[in-house]
């Protein structure tokens, strides 16, 4: 890795876990006004979700891929994320902790997704994000969809993060448009505050209100989608083969695929 992306990494890894170990411990509380920490708190599941798919995308998956042990091992970890939530959700933990649920039932499920070999067929990421989408809305009066919005937001997001907007993150021979990405990005940005803005401003009763209500909850999602992609694409670089690299060459970021089963060493890329 370059020196420079490695000091990226370094800055990202350290600062979301400094900035959780404070919530967590409550310092955060001590050394910044009450209202820009409680601000910074509240969306803790957020930086814990980004954190745990960060280290995922960039340090387990490529390891594991192509190898016998990559289902193994991926599926014990998604069932060790998912236990991990239950136990929290369970738990009579502080909330400060007890929280963290969300982020790690989310994970469960999501490291298994991003494990699947890219490309994906076109279809599959929309159809994955609408169908969680439909069932969300239709049950967003429930109990239990209302308790799993942060991890429902990410279910919904993800799939069109990393297999439509942003596909150079897994699949390195992909052409993302740039303009497509940074249309994204503002999305992530502008959606979250746009819910938060009716929240306070506006009134509102029946299905829109219920509509308003839910995107709030939902902002952590937006957060860590956010995160996650401007790391990868805006830090790393791992935008695809639309950013400029010719084709067949790999980042020093990224594992080459293994040869075609017939091919000799010989034939693998360079």
């Amino acid at each position: 890795m370059r020196p420079g992306r490695m000091a990226m990494g370094i800055l990202f890894y350290v600062g979301l876990a400094a900035v959780i170990a404070a919530i967590l411990s409550g310092v955060l509380d001590d050394v910044l006004p009450q209202r820009l920490a409680r601000r910074i708190s509240i969306n803790s599941e957020g930086f814990t979700l980004a954190l745990l798919l960060a280290l995922w995308i960039q340090f387990a998956r490529p390891r594991l891929a192509g190898s016998r042990r990559q289902w193994p091992v991926t599926l014990a970890v998604a069932l060790g994320c998912a236990t991990v939530g239950l136990l929290l959700l369970a738990s009579e933990l502080p909330s400060r902790f007890r929280t963290l649920n969300e982020a790690f039932l989310a994970a469960g499920v999501v490291v298994t997704y991003l494990q699947l070999r890219r490309p994906l067929p076109r279809w599959l990421p929309i159809a994955l994000s609408a169908g969680i989408l439909a069932v969300t809305v239709l049950g967003a009066r429930t109990e239990l969809i209302t308790g799993l919005a942060e991890t429902l937001g990410v279910l919904i997001l993800l799939p069109l993060a990393v297999d439509v907007f942003d596909r150079g993150i897994l699949d390195p021979q992909a052409r993302p448009s740039a303009a497509m990405r940074y249309g994204w990005y503002a999305f992530l940005v502008i959606v979250p505050i746009t819910f938060s803005v009716l929240e306070r401003t506006v009134d509102a009763g029946g299905a829109f209100g219920d509509v308003t209500r839910y995107g709030v909850r939902m902002h952590e999602s937006f957060i860590c989608i956010l995160l996650v992609l401007v790391y990868f694409t805006v830090g790393l670089g791992r935008r695809g083969r639309g950013s400029g690299r010719p084709p067949g060459q790999w980042s020093p970021d990224e594992r080459r695929p293994p040869p075609a089963p017939g091919r000799s060493r010989s034939d693998k890329i360079s």
